[in-house]
Protein backbone atom coordinates (compact mmCIF):
# COMPACT_ATOMS: atom_id res chain seq x y z
CA UNK A 1 0.00 0.00 0.00
CA UNK A 2 1.79 3.20 -0.85
CA UNK A 3 0.46 6.00 1.94
CA UNK A 4 -0.14 9.38 0.67
CA UNK A 5 -0.21 10.77 4.04
CA UNK A 6 3.47 10.58 5.39
CA UNK A 7 3.51 12.63 7.77
CA UNK A 8 0.83 14.76 9.87
CA UNK A 9 1.27 18.17 11.21
CA UNK A 10 0.79 19.34 14.66
CA UNK A 11 -3.22 20.72 14.58
CA UNK A 12 -2.05 23.96 15.65
CA UNK A 13 -0.48 24.28 11.97
CA UNK A 14 -3.75 23.76 10.16
CA UNK A 15 -5.72 25.87 13.15
CA UNK A 16 -2.40 28.45 11.98
CA UNK A 17 -3.52 27.80 8.30
CA UNK A 18 -7.12 28.56 9.11
CA UNK A 19 -7.04 31.63 11.32
CA UNK A 20 -4.27 33.18 8.98
CA UNK A 21 -6.64 32.41 5.51
CA UNK A 22 -10.14 33.87 7.24
CA UNK A 23 -7.74 36.97 8.41
CA UNK A 24 -6.99 37.56 5.04
CA UNK A 25 -10.06 38.43 4.11
CA UNK A 26 -10.17 41.42 6.91
CA UNK A 27 -8.48 44.21 4.33
CA UNK A 28 -11.52 43.65 1.95
CA UNK A 29 -14.37 44.01 4.83
CA UNK A 30 -14.76 47.62 4.02
CA UNK A 31 -14.80 46.99 0.15
CA UNK A 32 -17.47 43.63 0.82
CA UNK A 33 -20.49 43.73 -1.17
CA UNK A 34 -23.05 41.07 -0.84
CA UNK A 35 -25.39 40.32 -4.19
CA UNK A 36 -28.56 38.51 -3.73
CA UNK A 37 -29.54 35.56 -5.25
CA UNK A 38 -32.47 37.88 -7.21
CA UNK A 39 -29.91 39.97 -8.68
CA UNK A 40 -27.48 37.41 -9.89
CA UNK A 41 -29.08 36.25 -12.47
CA UNK A 42 -29.48 38.80 -15.83
CA UNK A 43 -26.73 40.65 -14.80
CA UNK A 44 -24.85 41.94 -17.57
CA UNK A 45 -21.16 41.01 -16.36
CA UNK A 46 -17.63 40.51 -17.86
CA UNK A 47 -18.02 36.62 -18.95
CA UNK A 48 -16.03 35.19 -20.88
CA UNK A 49 -14.39 37.04 -23.60
CA UNK A 50 -16.05 40.28 -22.93
CA UNK A 51 -12.23 41.52 -20.60
CA UNK A 52 -11.10 42.25 -23.62
CA UNK A 53 -14.40 44.05 -25.50
CA UNK A 54 -14.42 46.21 -22.40
CA UNK A 55 -10.49 47.02 -22.34
CA UNK A 56 -11.53 47.93 -25.88
CA UNK A 57 -14.18 50.56 -25.26
CA UNK A 58 -11.67 51.69 -22.48
CA UNK A 59 -8.64 52.70 -24.81
CA UNK A 60 -10.92 54.35 -27.59
CA UNK A 61 -12.77 56.55 -24.49
CA UNK A 62 -9.13 57.49 -23.05
CA UNK A 63 -8.15 58.36 -26.54
CA UNK A 64 -11.80 60.39 -27.37
CA UNK A 65 -12.72 61.48 -23.76
CA UNK A 66 -15.05 64.69 -25.44
CA UNK A 67 -16.89 61.83 -26.82
CA UNK A 68 -18.48 60.75 -23.84
CA UNK A 69 -21.07 62.74 -21.88
CA UNK A 70 -19.65 65.30 -19.45
CA UNK A 71 -20.70 63.02 -16.49
CA UNK A 72 -18.12 60.29 -17.65
CA UNK A 73 -14.69 59.96 -16.85
CA UNK A 74 -12.71 56.96 -18.68
CA UNK A 75 -10.38 56.39 -15.58
CA UNK A 76 -13.24 55.07 -13.61
CA UNK A 77 -13.60 52.30 -16.14
CA UNK A 78 -9.32 52.07 -16.29
CA UNK A 79 -9.41 52.10 -12.10
CA UNK A 80 -12.44 49.31 -12.62
CA UNK A 81 -10.38 47.44 -15.00
CA UNK A 82 -7.26 47.53 -13.20
CA UNK A 83 -9.31 46.76 -9.67
CA UNK A 84 -10.44 43.69 -11.99
CA UNK A 85 -7.09 42.48 -12.74
CA UNK A 86 -5.68 42.73 -8.79
CA UNK A 87 -8.59 40.73 -8.11
CA UNK A 88 -8.11 38.15 -10.56
CA UNK A 89 -4.87 37.81 -8.65
CA UNK A 90 -6.34 36.74 -5.21
CA UNK A 91 -8.75 34.37 -6.82
CA UNK A 92 -6.06 32.66 -8.57
CA UNK A 93 -3.90 32.83 -5.47
CA UNK A 94 -7.14 31.16 -3.60
CA UNK A 95 -7.78 28.89 -5.86
CA UNK A 96 -3.80 27.67 -5.90
CA UNK A 97 -5.22 27.00 -1.99
CA UNK A 98 -7.66 25.65 -2.42
CA UNK A 99 -6.39 22.82 -4.66
CA UNK A 100 -3.45 22.04 -2.64
CA UNK A 101 -5.83 21.63 0.22
CA UNK A 102 -8.66 19.65 -1.68
CA UNK A 103 -5.06 17.06 -2.57
CA UNK A 104 -3.74 16.82 0.54
CA UNK A 105 -8.15 15.65 1.24
CA UNK A 106 -7.96 13.57 -0.70
CA UNK A 107 -4.68 11.74 -0.23
CA UNK A 108 -5.82 11.55 3.42
CA UNK A 109 -9.06 10.39 2.38
CA UNK A 110 -7.99 7.72 -0.07
CA UNK A 111 -5.08 5.93 2.91
CA UNK A 112 -8.29 6.60 5.49
CA UNK A 113 -10.39 4.22 3.04
CA UNK A 114 -7.51 1.95 2.88
CA UNK A 115 -6.92 1.31 6.57
CA UNK A 116 -10.46 1.06 6.83
CA UNK A 117 -11.11 -1.75 4.26
CA UNK A 118 -7.98 -3.62 5.91
CA UNK A 119 -9.05 -3.20 9.30
CA UNK A 120 -12.60 -4.31 8.41
CA UNK A 121 -11.77 -7.27 6.83
CA UNK A 122 -9.33 -8.54 9.83
CA UNK A 123 -11.93 -7.70 11.93
CA UNK A 124 -14.55 -9.92 9.85
CA UNK A 125 -12.06 -12.71 10.49
CA UNK A 126 -11.39 -12.33 14.23
CA UNK A 127 -15.45 -11.58 14.86
CA UNK A 128 -16.00 -15.38 14.90
CA UNK A 129 -13.84 -15.76 17.91
CA UNK A 130 -15.42 -12.93 19.83
CA UNK A 131 -18.73 -12.39 20.58
CA UNK A 132 -18.32 -9.29 21.86
CA UNK A 133 -17.24 -7.98 18.36
CA UNK A 134 -19.40 -9.86 16.77
CA UNK A 135 -21.97 -7.54 18.21
CA UNK A 136 -19.60 -4.27 17.93
CA UNK A 137 -19.61 -5.28 14.09
CA UNK A 138 -23.31 -5.11 13.58
CA UNK A 139 -23.52 -1.41 13.37
CA UNK A 140 -21.03 -2.07 10.79
CA UNK A 141 -23.33 -4.47 9.03
CA UNK A 142 -26.17 -1.92 9.55
CA UNK A 143 -24.01 0.65 8.15
CA UNK A 144 -23.40 -0.90 5.13
CA UNK A 145 -27.02 -2.46 4.39
CA UNK A 146 -28.00 1.05 4.74
CA UNK A 147 -25.01 2.81 2.71
CA UNK A 148 -23.81 0.28 0.54
CA UNK A 149 -23.95 0.97 -3.38
CA UNK A 150 -26.65 -1.44 -4.04
CA UNK A 151 -26.68 -0.57 -7.94
CA UNK A 152 -22.24 -2.05 -8.61
CA UNK A 153 -22.00 -4.96 -9.27
CA UNK A 154 -18.36 -5.24 -8.70
CA UNK A 155 -18.22 -6.38 -4.68
CA UNK A 156 -16.72 -4.17 -3.10
CA UNK A 157 -15.03 -4.27 0.78
CA UNK A 158 -17.06 -3.00 2.28
CA UNK A 159 -19.92 -5.02 1.37
CA UNK A 160 -18.55 -8.35 2.14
Amino acid sequence: MRKFILSIPAKAVTDTYTATITGALTPLTPYKINLTDDKKPGMRTMAEGREGYARLISRIATQFPDALSRADNPAELNGLLDYYSNLEGNRMAILQNLETIEEIQLGASADIMTLADRYKSNLEISRQNDTALDLAMRDVDTWNSRFANKGNDNKSPDKE
